[in-house]
């Protein structure tokens, strides 16, 4: 890999998509950082309302502006393809990813930075909030202790070795070595729903020094206008459910170049469990989506990709892939009853 000289330490990838309410507040906090070196990537992906009046006001007339750039995509490809404009456009050695409806701590950049430059780590990831406009409270799935994993080839083998997630299923909140980014070919996939989830399934294989701070860094905001608010609404479109389908065979089709690696099992196993609670948030509202939705094409998500011989042969967490792989071999009918009584007895729905 060539060596680069980096004009920033930091960049922040700053995505704007149809967020005019609340912009503003967020690019504020971006601008705002007791951080001196550091610049803002704003990539505006053509939206229906005001965000780019708004950003481009700002800009101009806040004391920071200068350290903002904006760059106004031709037309609208979602948020992982704004997010890969900034990773080829980034000028900073680290960068940072926020949603422009959240917002983060004046120090956020500054304790992030200072952790990963002292143990060089690939990716170091910040505590966060979750708000809703009128309340604060700390998040409890992404709230960590302070925590380093320095040692080579470890992370991987042992994030792999259970089911517990410590890694967080987001892109904000953690700052991303650019080498690291680069070096492995790292981008997000070119979908326009949960580019954070598939994106994980991408580079967390590749992981070496991973560095989690305890601090608070950023504020979640719960809208309830939001697409993966499912939840809230009285109708959902029959084309999330199509997502939820494609996106498990996607990370599926990714697990074969990591065959012969001590983690494969593991790998499996923790995107087999990501397919299985899309087959759940699907059943739990199936009954609002706007077409019928088969129960075959529910089955069918949970089809493992390896033979049971090969899962007879893993290392790790073979008793989960075996169920999964159970699962997915069920008739469709009997596989939904059984995906019910499982939701029932755990208290999913």
């Amino acid at each position: 890999m060539a060596v680069i000289n980096y004009k920033y330490k930091v960049t922040i990838g700053f995505p704007v998509y149809n967020v005019e309410k609340y912009v503003s507040n967020s690019l504020r906090s971006a601008l705002e950082q007791e951080f001196e070196n550091y610049e803002i990537l704003v990539v505006y992906d053509k939206s229906d309302d005001k965000s780019l009046d708004i950003i481009t006001n700002l800009i101009k007339t806040h004391p920071n502006g200068k350290k903002a750039r904006l760059i106004i995509r031709e037309k609208k490809e979602g948020l992982g393809e704004a997010r890969n404009t900034a990773i080829r456009e980034a000028l900073g050695k680290y960068i940072y990813f926020m949603d422009s409806d959240d917002f983060i701590t004046p120090d956020a950049i500054s304790k992030l930075y200072d952790s990963a430059r002292r143990f060089d780590a690939d990716v170091t990831i910040g505590s966060s909030y979750k708000t809703d406009g009128k309340r604060t409270w700390a998040e409890k799935d992404n709230e960590f202790p302070n925590l380093q994993y320095l040692e080579e080839g470890y992370f991987a083998d042992y994030y792999f070795n259970t089911l517990r997630d410590i890694m967080p299923s987001t892109a904000w909140n953690i700052l991303f070595k650019m080498d690291f980014l680069r070096k492995n070919n790292l981008f997000f996939p070119k979908i326009k729903l949960q580019e954070d989830i598939a994106f994980d399934e991408l580079y967390h294989p590749y992981l070496n020094r991973v560095v989690f701070i305890s601090d608070k860094t950023y504020y979640y905001l719960i809208r309830p206008d939001s697409l993966m608010s499912r939840g809230t609404r009285q109708v959902i479109n029959i084309g999330e459910a199509q997502f939820a389908y494609n996106i498990c065979n996607m990370m599926k089709s990714w697990l074969p170049q990591w065959k012969d690696r001590p983690f494969y099992g593991g790998k499996c196993a923790k995107t087999m469990r990501r397919c299985f609670y899309e087959v759940v948030g699907i059943l739990k509202h199936r009954e609002r989506f706007t077409e019928p939705i088969q129960d075959k094409a529910l089955r069918d998500m949970m089809r493992h990709p390896e033979s049971l011989t090969t899962i007879l042969k893993f290392k790790q967490l073979r008793k989960y892939n075996l169920f999964y792989y159970l699962l997915g071999i069920l008739p469709p009918k009997l596989f939904v009853k059984t995906m019910y009584f499982l939701c029932h007895r755990k208290g999913i729905f």
